[in-house]
């Protein structure tokens, strides 16, 4: 009954209705203010004034780290042009000159609101623009897909799985643009070529017939578009860049103890640059998952991180932070924004992933996403003798983007609007960064270094060291190293 008359406002009697009063008369009721939360305080400080831990208060050591063998060893090693053993790994002493390529994604943007259509556009706008490229560098003029053909005949698509599984030799169409085939698509015959790997989404022009307009069997397989290095204007001057890639914890901790080896290292030979990919916070490590990270949120966990990294940082060593879509702290997109610290430190570049910069007049790409086991997965491939991590990398170049897979990885929240602006090369980068679970490598693919330094917290645990003499001379002239934590 008390409830009920809480509930229902009786309407007073005649006797009981307060006479009106003047707007004058009025008084307004005091509204306590709420109390505002303090404005949180960034934990990037100065050098000097630093003083927090990579890790939780709650952290143990690692038992798997502190049993792992053969720290120091270089497990391998890339020298093309003969030169002398690099022994003396330091610096040049002077601030390394770090500039972000144009056309990068450096604010952050509303994702997963992308419509179907929108989606749709991207992806032929990006079929429409590889194949202009083919058009012009062949000299040719590619015809509908589906078109009856009794003669030889050149095609370009997109390819794709006719079905939901895995792609197979016999499962292969290739879907046209909308300006020459109204977006159709038509089966292939791979029999006839003697070799060829393919993966959903490559995009490529084909000689061939099609007698019925049903079946394309191709006998060709035309040279995909070399892409252009950019000519070096600057001072010639070598560069040495440390680098590796998350997870930089063992899953059984927390304590961060590989990455504060790896500082302990760059401490030691101070290179000019030090290039760290994320993931920082791991979302897949078990104690994230738990949320045991101590009293610490994940942001400040984050933040904590490259506070201590800067700490450490000798002073000549510039430090370029790359985020993953599996940090804790970061938007799960691809392509993903740099992370917000809210401050500015000089020695420090947040850069986006894919990103692309100059370092005294290297161009080194790179992007935290594992786009090698990604295509390892969907590949099929006819190539006897053929080197596969090297092509898995090639892929990359030929396509011109950080990611040509199409439909990407579960793993992979891409945003296609945003990849076509993004996500391509603008040039011939001359050091390529692909970390992957796949085994480390550092190979010369098509004029480009491409390194792949595997991760710091898993398994045995590698980073590399590069060194770069001549920046005219890229695969002649540079020396790379990766060496277990």
């Amino acid at each position: 009954k008390q409830w009920y008359q809480r509930r229902v406002r009786v309407r007073p009697s005649q006797s009981q209705k307060r006479p009106l009063e003047s707007p004058s008369s009025f008084r307004v009721p005091k509204i306590s203010k709420t109390p505002t939360r303090p404005p949180r305080t960034s934990t990037i400080t100065s050098r000097t004034s630093l003083s927090c831990s990579l890790s939780p208060v709650t952290a143990s050591p690692s038992q798997t780290y502190s049993q792992r063998k053969g720290s120091g060893d270089i497990v391998n090693t890339f020298n093309e042009g003969g030169l002398s053993p690099v022994t003396d790994w330091s610096g040049h002493g002077e601030a390394a000159q770090i500039t972000l390529s144009k056309g990068l994604l450096m604010k952050p943007y509303q994702y997963m609101f992308q419509k179907l259509s929108a989606k749709g556009e991207a992806c032929d706008e990006h079929l429409d623009i590889m194949g202009e490229m083919l058009a012009k560098h062949h000299g040719a003029e590619f015809e509908n897909v589906s078109k009856p053909v009794q003669g030889e005949s050149r095609v370009a698509g997109r390819i794709c799985c006719d079905s939901t599984g895995k792609l197979n030799a016999s499962s292969v169409v290739l879907e046209g643009s909308l300006e020459t085939s109204y977006g159709k698509r038509v089966p292939l015959d791979l029999r006839g070529l003697e070799h060829y790997s393919l993966y959903p989404g490559q995009i490529l022009a084909l000689e061939g017939t099609n007698p019925t307009g049903r079946k394309f069997i191709p006998t060709k397989m035309l040279s995909p578009v070399p892409m252009k290095k950019k000519v070096v204007t600057s001072e010639n001057k070598p560069v040495t860049i440390f680098g590796a890639c998350g997870p930089y914890t063992s899953q059984d901790s927390l304590a961060y103890e590989p990455l504060a080896d790896l500082l302990s290292k760059v401490q030691e030979e101070q290179p000019d640059v030090l290039i760290l990919l994320g993931p920082f916070v791991d979302v897949k490590h078990p104690l994230v998952e738990k949320c045991d990270v101590g009293d610490m949120t994940l942001e400040e966990l984050f933040r904590s991180q490259i506070s201590h990294i800067l700490q450490r940082l000798p002073k000549h060593t510039h430090l370029v932070v790359v985020p993953s879509q599996r940090d804790a702290a970061c938007d799960f997109v691809y392509p993903q924004p740099p992370p917000d610290l809210g401050v500015s430190v000089p020695n420090l570049t947040l850069a986006p992933d894919p990103c692309t910069l100059e370092v005294n007049g290297v161009c080194v790409a790179m992007t935290s996403t594992d786009v090698l086991f990604h295509l390892s997965s969907e590949e099929i491939s006819h190539s006897p003798g053929s080197d596969r991590l090297g092509r898995l990398a090639g892929h990359l170049l030929h396509q011109h983007n950080f990611y040509p897979l199409h439909p990407s990885s579960e793993d992979v929240n891409l945003d296609y609007p945003h990849f076509v602006k993004h996500a391509f090369f603008q040039t011939k980068p001359d050091i390529l960064l692909l970390p992957s679970d796949l085994r480390y490598f550092v190979k010369n693919v098509q004029d480009t270094v491409v390194v792949n330094p595997a991760k710091l917290g898993k398994g045995s645990g590698t980073y590399f060291k590069l060194r770069v003499k001549d920046s005219k001379q890229i695969t002649n002239s540079t020396f790379v190293n990766i060496v277990k934590i």
